[in-house]
């Protein structure tokens, strides 16, 4: 994996991939909210998995963005 920082949070040392799992799972979050107060959830089949998956691809994404 290679020597990654670590993000220093009051006291507490954190690794790289939490941050960026934390940014992916707030991003997702944040999106299926959007989708659910437009209305725009009822064309997702299975909202849980559709949320996972959309944790997966963001986490994935800010990971190559952040850290190539």
């Amino acid at each position: 994996m290679g020597n990654r920082p670590e993000f220093r949070f009051l006291g507490l040392y954190f690794p790289w991939i939490f941050v960026v799992s934390l940014a992916g799972f707030l991003a997702a979050w944040m999106l299926t909210t959007i989708l659910e107060r437009t209305g725009l959830s009822r064309h997702i089949w299975h909202l849980p998995l559709f949320f996972v998956a959309l944790v997966v691809l963001l986490t994935s994404i800010f990971g190559f963005i952040l850290f190539p």
